[in-house]
């Protein structure tokens, strides 16, 4: 799949913005350059879809400039306090249904299975694909938060057209990387979390998208107002200075310093904070720039 658009702009921070708000907040996003959206049908349990596709029916006219993107695959039951991953064919066709039924479209340009589902059965998959394919429902695919190993048997099994894996990487959660540097260490940093998820997805040409690129861990706060990360954050405001731009757009040159297949999810509804993670596309970090920032965050280089 080719990447026009590095930045995408998140939508699943949307309780608290209102349809017309929303409206803005694309129009402002397609005058920067962002024209990949990525939303879910679990977002605020399918009230994001739906405020979408309140803008959409109001402003048809941003449809052919947007690519959109959902995700299925994850089950919320509220109501019998229930949780669970269901990739089958059943529900992957009926979740799509309702995605394009909330957003008021005929089809999407994206669908991502947004969690692996141990019970997941490579054919399955591949026949719900091909009837959404067929069907004209959704015209490229993908997988969110997926281990090597399950797309390896996706691979191995089917022919099924992966072109996207959407995985937290940013400053705050590295671990996709660092252990590539920590290969038969003994230590943590060594630990193989990944399993050489980095560099199957970079070989087979699949788009990584990087959600949560400024959080630490798994939501666990802000990386820039976080104390443990001081040392960074100077060397990224002295970065900030060299390149005028924001701390936030170093973080995100940062990650695509990874190369051309990188993607930068913002969920930042504010206007600033999406801006500076737009400039962070015009700035090329040097090799010394992206290896200081990395060690600088705490983690080993041996």
């Amino acid at each position: 799949m080719q990447v026009e658009s590095k930045i995408i702009q998140g939508l699943m921070r949307l309780r608290d913005v209102s349809v017309d708000e929303l409206c803005d907040l694309i129009q402002f996003d397609l005058e920067n350059g962002i024209t990949y959206f990525d939303i879910s049908d679990i977002y605020l349990d399918g009230e994001a879809e739906k405020k979408l596709g309140a803008v959409l029916k109001a402003h048809p006219e941003l449809r052919e400039k947007m690519f959109i993107q959902t995700k299925c695959g994850i089950v919320n039951d509220r109501a019998k306090d229930i949780s669970y991953y269901d990739l089958s064919y059943e529900h992957i066709i009926e979740s799509v249904n309702k995605s394009l039924e909330r957003l008021g479209l005929d089809y999407v340009d994206s669908l991502l299975l947004h969690r692996p589902d141990i019970f997941i059965d490579a054919h399955e998959v591949a026949r719900a694909f091909a009837t959404l394919s067929q069907e004209g429902k959704v015209k490229h695919f993908g997988v969110s938060n997926f281990p090597h190993e399950i797309m390896k048997y996706l691979y191995d099994h089917t022919n099924i057209p992966m072109e996207v894996n959407q995985l937290q990487l940013g400053i705050g959660h590295l671990s996709l990387v660092n252990e590539v540097f920590n290969v038969n260490m003994n230590n943590s940093e060594g630990i193989e979390r990944a399993g050489e998820l980095f560099f199957f997805i970079k070989r087979h040409g699949i788009v990584l998208q990087c959600w949560s690129p400024y959080q630490v861990g798994f939501f666990g706060g802000n990386v820039f107002k976080d104390p443990n990360y001081k040392e960074v954050n100077e060397y990224m405001e002295e970065l900030g200075k060299k390149y005028n731009v924001s701390k936030c757009a170093i973080a995100t040159a940062f990650l695509l310093k990874l190369g051309d297949f990188i993607q930068v999810i913002t969920g930042s509804t504010d206007k600033e904070h999406v801006k500076q993670t737009v400039d962070g596309t015009k700035i090329n970090l040097t090799k010394a720039e992206w290896y200081t920032i990395f060690r600088k965050t705490g983690n080993l280089l041996p």
